[in-house]
């Protein structure tokens, strides 16, 4: 359940390598998945406390955007070569 949201979070964070998440996701993928959806709900909820623990809300902002990049670049390097042949 945790990989499915991920990956549809990730669907619409880097939408211009949706194509590839839409695909069967392997392994790799599939632990990207999983941890941005658990790094998302954390941010979440880290958001909503009161108060707030702003060095936390940074860390896993910037935790979402590696995240999100290392996404962009599986998906255009190995993946995305792979894909196409």
């Amino acid at each position: 359940m945790s990989k499915e949201r991920g990956r549809k979070q990730l669907m619409l964070k880097v939408p211009e390598v949706r194509h590839f998440l839409a695909s069967p996701a392997n392994e790799t993928l599939g632990d990207l998945f999983e941890s941005y959806d658990l790094a998302v709900s954390a941010l979440e909820r880290f958001r909503a406390a009161s108060p707030a623990d702003e060095p936390r809300i940074l860390e896993y902002e910037r935790l979402c955007r590696d995240i999100e990049q290392e996404v962009r670049v599986y998906c255009n390097g190995g993946f995305g070569r792979q894909a196409r042949s």
